[in-house]
């Protein structure tokens, strides 16, 4: 049974249970429209939280790299004077 076959055959499943429930009159809102605005809606909300989570890492980066900067400042000074020492003084 390939993919498209088993997709039809859950949505006329549920088509099925939606329509008995509606006959028993218990709810009509289970049908295969009111599955696909669900699983969008998640969809939707789950791009969100991983746009939000790619925010944190890149603010989270950011501010990592700014500090990383700012500490290696003072060794690559330190570095450059001690270079500059040894080089002058085998010229």
């Amino acid at each position: 049974m390939n993919r498209k076959q088993l997709i039809d055959t859950a949505l006329q499943g549920l088509d099925n249970l939606g329509s008995q429930l509606a006959n028993l009159g218990i709810s009509n809102r289970v049908n295969r429209h009111s599955l696909i605005a669900l699983v969008m809606a998640e969809q939707k909300r789950f791009e969100g939280e991983l746009d939000s989570l790619n925010a944190r890492v890149n603010f989270y980066r950011f501010r990592a790299e700014q500090t990383a900067g700012q500490l290696l400042k003072p060794v690559q000074a330190i570095s450059g004077n001690l270079r500059e020492r040894f080089t002058s003084k085998a010229s």
